[in-house]
């Protein structure tokens, strides 16, 4: 017996630890996202990325990772890698506008957030973002930071006889379908090369280019040119971006980033963070108990007076006497439209009482003894998975405004699925009970969607 234990110990001690796979290292690292532990999974997503390069998953959770600790250069330093390889990426294109909003340079941040918009229309966090930062500009005009422009060189020679065909086309001396034929065998014979980080410019500007090249300008000159043949379809042949291209676009970009940094500090520029759900818990911290009705929820409702009903024209019409709380100022969302409809919608309704019709009307008070029903907006943790709180009956009624589900940070849920729980909430408060139907208001389950989380 005393063998077999330490044959057993020895085995134990000398077995290999076997390294995770990527599959592993990404769960383990969701689950540190999940919690709102971004150095930890921004270490798995670094080794994720040694072990398969440009793995867009892991580039996209981590550029949202920095972007949540505030670590917006290298946020976007991540969603611009995706956006090399897959430039219509919406959510690499609105973190991008994130981030740059982040930064302070809003007119860079609107035409990601335009790009993403027109991609996708009906995401309500793109809208939402783009909408701020068109607001943000017309509030605080700024000098937009300048982006640094290539350095790249041409090193080939090109032969005289290109020169005179250039200058016959310049004339209109031969087409441009015979033009375009010399430009391609150029670009085929690599006498000419072009990259796809070039700008391209106007037609203008690819003439002026062409005679400033016959008359001795460097080879560059005749890029645009090239670039407004192929785009007008006079030559066929496909501008590839290469390995060096890539890194020339990273390190220009890095640059511009840097150059904004330090126009941000030297200018001491206002920045209007675009994500204000942060903001928003700051706001209901500030007065606790004001905005929140934890101890309502928590006792009976016994001490809320009774609804009063009448019978008018064979229908019992049940009157119930509402409190609506303040709302901190400045919040960036309109849910006091979203109450009305969620009010005017049992209001619509129609309900069978003791074999007779039944409505409810709502009258807003702003003395709390005298109603039924005391309703307000929070931001603190109900529960796990609880998106709203109500008596049956009369009562308190409490509903989330956000929560940390989406991206381990607070976020905001977007309108529709803030009305929508407030709904559910208010039928709770005249008497209704779940239902197992679906499609049904009173359903208890419930996914709410975000107004600002990019995932």
């Amino acid at each position: 017996m005393r063998y077999a234990l330490i044959m057993a110990l020895t085995l134990a001690c000398t077995t290999p630890a076997f390294a995770q796979t990527p599959e592993e290292m990404f769960a383990e690292a969701g689950a540190h996202f999940k919690n709102g532990k971004y150095g930890d999974a921004v270490d798995l997503y670094d080794q994720i990325l040694e072990e398969i390069p440009n793995n867009f998953a892991a580039l996209e959770k981590k550029g949202i990772a920095y972007s949540n600790i505030g670590s917006h250069p290298d946020s976007l330093e991540q969603f611009f890698t995706i956006l090399q390889y897959r430039p219509d990426d919406v959510t690499a294109l609105t973190g991008m506008g994130l981030g740059f909003g982040n930064l302070g340079e809003y007119q860079e941040a609107l035409s990601y957030f335009e790009r993403a918009y027109e991609l996708d229309p009906d995401s309500t966090t793109v809208r939402n973002y783009k909408e701020f930062t068109e607001k943000v500009i017309t509030k605080y005009p700024y000098v937009p930071t300048p982006k640094p422009t290539s350095s790249k060189t041409y090193s080939a020679t090109m032969p005289d006889w290109t020169k005179g065909i250039a200058s016959a086309w310049l004339d209109k001396g031969i087409s441009d379908a015979e033009f375009g034929a010399a430009i391609e065998y150029l670009l085929e014979q690599g006498i000419v090369r072009v990259s796809a980080l070039d700008e391209p410019g106007t037609l203008e500007d690819a003439r002026k280019g062409a005679t400033a090249w016959i008359n001795g300008a460097g080879d560059a000159e005749i890029v645009p040119l090239v670039h407004h043949m192929i785009n007008s379809g006079h030559v066929q042949y496909t501008v590839t971006k290469t390995l060096e291209d890539v890194k020339r676009e990273m390190d220009l970009f890095k640059r511009y980033i840097r150059d904004i940094t330090s126009a941000v500090n030297k200018e001491k520029r206002y920045i209007e963070y675009p994500n204000p759900s942060v903001d928003v818990i700051k706001k209901f911290l500030r007065d606790y108990k004001k905005w929140n009705f934890e101890e309502e929820v928590a006792s009976a409702a016994t001490g809320f007076p009774d609804p009063v009903f009448a019978v008018i024209d064979e229908v019992m019409v049940i009157y119930y006497t509402v409190y609506v709380n303040e709302q901190p100022s400045g919040l960036p969302l309109d849910h006091q439209s979203t109450l009305d409809e969620s009010l005017a919608y049992w209001e619509e309704q129609r309900f069978n009482i003791r074999d007779r019709e039944a409505r409810f009307e709502f009258t807003i008070t702003e003395k709390k003894h005298e109603a039924n029903v005391w309703i307000t907006w929070v931001v603190r943790d109900i529960g796990e998975g609880v998106l709203g709180h109500a008596h049956i009956g009369k009562g308190a009624v409490e509903v989330a405004l956000g929560d940390y589900n989406c991206d381990g940070a607070f976020q905001l849920y977007d309108i529709p699925s803030v009305k929508h729980v407030m709904t559910h909430e208010i039928g709770h408060s005249i008497g209704l009970k779940h239902v197992d139907d679906a499609s049904d208001i009173m359903y208890p389950s419930f996914t709410p969607s975000f107004a600002y989380c990019l995932l």
